[in-house]
């Protein structure tokens, strides 16, 4: 239904294109994915309105005039009218009121006035009580205590809360994009003051902060809070997702000039001050520094309940146990990769897909994250690992052996505090340099204790392989443990861990002889300990053309044609009873079959549609079934509400593989009810930049602890019934311009990083199906690469599953490339034959095998058989 407000020139128009109702509890608009913004009635313009002039009310009370943004759907602009500032009965009708707007020509808009209403408030169902505790258990754990000066929390039971920042009412539970959720229910902050805490709010601030604004505070203001109670709490919140970088600039990376002036008059009344950090990613610290800001608490994106979560550890009834799963340097610039990033500043515009080209030269190398500011003893806010608690823990190594093959410990953790608490064991290695420079220490091994009461100790064992920690050589592409010292260190974080044991390795040992793959066919500076230093003068944007990315030499990947099939037509029921006549049943195929198959049946992500991402088309002459998937890192990304769980990187900060593995069987088991047989999750990749905007959808910057943590959900996965997504394979960092975006990096840092992450996770479980990513690796888009998808996955890591384009990867690399190159699906698709038709004439060429036809579809049908669908 379409609301028109014509000027009366009729050269200016305002549509509302959503339907007249709004969801209180959602905080970022549906359109976050073009431009950042906060929910709210979307109304769509022809042409920009005049700055500053023009009022809209709701039910008589102005609001906001919204922000006004270009996005790529030409020849529209988005204007969206934050509502809630006054809308915030649910089940309610409200009035909104537009008068006095001009645009850009001076054209005077006719007064409108339109109703909308509120959706009824979302209620929890007794029928998922289990998987609602097993998402506020993920947010509990996943919640970090980064800072605790004078045991400031928890807070006196019964207090009255002074909470300062517009942030109390948009708190985020997720990101946006492929890994947001649709929660059954998910209470907002003050739900959970009321409703899971005998916290009381301070009134008066509450009703201040109501339109979701920073306000100017009087000392008035500030000295009556403070007789309520002492201490004050600081929320801030920053939202993250698909498709846009986040910015080092103010409200983004920074503070704003009103947070800052916030925070310096509650600091100047205040001595006990508690801040609140509701962001997808690491902001600027160096303000806490400043302002001696005495405790810190990180929530990530915590889920559905995790206003729940917050509202237990602010009160002392969970004891915080989450560890960073990232490097929090003081400022964004501390770190290397910030050079080799696009920082757009402020008033910068975003580029266009497909007018503009991105390319990233990985000159860190192998320092990502902790392994440049402990090799190269750079300051940082909080470390790797890091995370404390209400209690205190004794870490002892009792016992530390290596064989040859593999580093055995024996911890005893014992809980020497007054309260009852989890602790994370973990352990690093260092690497003597050599040949090869090595990082200072790498990850080699975690394990979270169970919950320990007061003088309770748990014994862990661990078993390291030696893979863990040997190093690539790119000459000969081994991978070897070279000659000299080893030290073992052990604790609850990075910089607290301890050394407890050493070895000796006489000379260099090959573990493994590999396949060169993947190589820069350019020149890469690389920092190294001697060059200590990146330049950062080849990243940037360019002039996109169809040729970009695609300089690299791709190999020639071919199967034989299966045997000629001229038998009785097999259904796919018979295969589900004979498994052996695979060959066969894909042998009887037509080439316009099997490129049908490797086509997907299109996206049902249209308002009036489902949500689901695709399907296999179910071909009838073969009876075939749906085969449906959807997005969900953290759920099950539909339109029908389900679970809700913490984004990845808070996941990761739980450092607990049982709740990785519960998170991926609830998804697992409401995906089942729900129809959906392929989750299109986890996502893994590595936090190389802190402001990639799917920071929150990926796990960690450490490979180990990402791929281990993923893995463990894909294991949940599968193990329940639905098929899981490694994705997105590799090296996607960037948002930007996204599908024309190059990664530049070396052989071995793809083999210790990028590649590396997927590897851990392949220890674990090996999944069903693998994801390739929109970038372009050293001169190759991935979908099209043979070299890495057979030669290293299926070859190397022994990938049995099929592989799958990221949606719409066909803008920018040929349908007919990735099928060749071994994919079984190109996505989104459709049911017409666009997407087919050039298949078909590409088989008839001769440009592409029946053969790796016949193989890529061979992989889809074991997966459907293996789902028992």
């Amino acid at each position: 239904m379409f609301e028109f407000l014509m000027s009366k020139k009729r050269k200016s128009m305002v549509i509302t294109i959503m339907a007249k109702t709004y969801e209180i509890d959602k905080v970022d608009s549906q359109l976050a994915f073009f431009s950042k913004s906060v929910n709210g009635l979307q109304l769509l313009l022809t042409k920009p309105l005049q700055e500053g002039i023009g009022k809209a009310t709701v039910d008589g009370k102005e609001i906001s005039r919204g922000e006004i943004f270009k996005i790529p759907i030409s020849p529209f602009l988005f204007w969206i009218l934050p509502v809630g500032e006054v809308a915030r009965e649910y089940g309610k009708s409200y009035t909104v009121k537009l008068e006095g707007f001009i645009d850009i020509n001076s054209n005077p808009l006719k007064t409108k006035i339109f109703r909308f209403k509120t959706n009824p408030q979302r209620k929890p169902d007794e029928k998922y009580e289990a998987h609602d505790s097993i998402a506020l258990n993920a947010a509990r754990e996943g919640i970090v205590l980064l800072k605790n000066d004078q045991g400031i929390l928890p807070l006196t039971p019964n207090a009255t809360l002074n909470i300062f920042g517009a942030a109390q009412n948009q708190f985020r539970s997720s990101a946006w994009g492929a890994g947001a959720i649709n929660p059954r229910w998910s209470p907002n902050f003050w739900q959970a003051v009321r409703d899971h805490s005998s916290f009381k709010a301070n009134a008066e601030l509450k009703e201040l902060y109501a339109f979701g604004q920073e306000i100017i505070l009087s000392e008035e203001i500030l000295q009556r809070a403070k007789a309520q109670n002492d201490t004050a709490i600081i929320m801030l919140t920053r939202p993250s997702g698909e498709n846009l970088d986040n910015k080092p600039i103010k409200g983004e990376y920074y503070l704003t000039d009103q947070e800052t002036e916030m925070i310096d008059a509650v600091c100047a009344v205040f001595e006990k001050t508690v801040a609140i950090l509701n962001t997808g990613y690491p902001i600027d610290m160096r303000w806490t520094q400043k302002y001696n800001i005495q405790s810190i608490l990180y929530t990530g994106f915590p889920g559905m309940l995790g206003t729940y979560a917050l509202m237990e550890i602010l009160d002392g009834r969970t004891n915080p146990s989450g560890k960073l799963p990232d490097t929090w340097s003081w400022d964004y610039y501390d770190a290397p990769t910030s050079k080799n990033f696009i920082n757009f500043q402020e008033g910068e515009d975003v580029p266009v897909e497909f007018q503009k080209a991105v390319k990233l030269y990985y000159e860190e190398d192998i320092y990502v994250g902790y392994r440049y500011f402990d090799t190269f003893q750079k300051d940082t806010a909080y470390c790797f690992g890091h995370g404390l608690s209400y209690t205190n823990f004794g870490i002892v190594c009792d016992a530390c052996s290596y064989d040859d093959e593999k580093l055995s410990l024996a911890i005893t953790v014992t809980n020497t505090g007054k309260a009852a608490g989890k602790e994370v064991a973990q352990v690093y290695v260092h690497t003597p340099d050599g040949e090869l420079e090595k990082p200072e220490r790498v990850l080699v091994a975690f394990e979270k204790t169970r919950l320990l009461t007061p003088g309770d100790s748990q014994n862990i064992h661990i078993e390291i392989e030696k893979k863990r920690f040997g190093s690539y050589a790119t000459e000969n592409a081994n991978w070897i443990l070279e000659g000299g010292s080893y030290r073992v260190y052990c604790g609850n974080s990075l910089k607290t861990s301890q050394q407890v044991f050493n070895f000796e390795l006489p000379g260099t040992e090959t573990l493994k002889t590999c396949q060169s793959c993947g190589a820069p066919v350019e020149k890469l500076e690389l920092l190294t300990k001697t060059k200590p230093e990146v330049q950062g003068n080849q990243s940037g944007i360019f002039e996109y053309s169809n040729t970009f990315g695609k300089h690299g030499k791709k190999k020639i990947f071919d199967k034989p044609q299966l045997p000629k099939y001229t038998g009785k037509r097999i259904t796919f029921d018979h295969l589900k009873q004979n498994p052996s006549l695979l060959d066969a049943f894909v042998a009887q195929m037509t080439d316009e079959e099997l490129c049908r198959l490797s086509v997907c049946g299109g996206a049902n992500w249209a308002p009036w549609q489902d949500g689901t991402a695709g399907r296999v088309v179910p071909l009838k002459k073969y009876k075939l079934p749906i085969f449906v998937m959807s997005d969900g890192n953290a759920g099950v990304n539909i339109k029908k509400p389900n679970i809700g769980f913490p984004s990845s990187n808070t996941i990761c900060a739980t450092f607990n593989k049982e709740i990785a593995y519960s998170v991926g069987q609830a998804i697992a088991e409401e995906s089942i009810e729900n129809g959906i047989h392929l989750n299109l999750g986890p996502a893994m990749n590595i936090h190389r930049n802190i402001l990639n905007g799917r920071h929150p959808e990926y796990f960690s910057e450490d490979p180990y602890l990402a791929g281990t943590m993923a893995g463990y959900q894909g294991k949940g996965l599968e193990e329940n019934g639905v098929s899981s997504c490694y994705k997105h394979f590799c090296g996607n960092n960037s948002e930007t311009v996204r599908k024309a975006c190059e990664s530049i990096v070396s052989e071995r840092a793809l083999r210790e990083i990028y590649f590396k992450v997927f590897e851990c996770a392949f220890d674990i479980h090996q999944p069903d199906t693998i994801m390739t990513s929109y970038n372009s690796v050293n001169g190759i888009y991935p979908a099209e690469n043979p070299e890495l998808l057979n030669d290293l996955l299926r070859k190397e890591f022994g990938f049995e599953g099929f592989f799958m384009t990221d949606w719409d990867s066909y803008q920018t690399v040929d349908s007919v490339n990735i099928i060749a190159a071994g994919n079984s699906f190109i996505t989104p698709g459709g049911m017409n034959n666009k997407h087919v038709k050039p298949l078909v004439e590409a088989v008839k060429k001769g440009t592409l095998s029946r053969g790796v036809l016949e193989d890529n579809i061979q992989h889809m049908m074991r997966v459907m058989l293996k789902r028992e669908i």
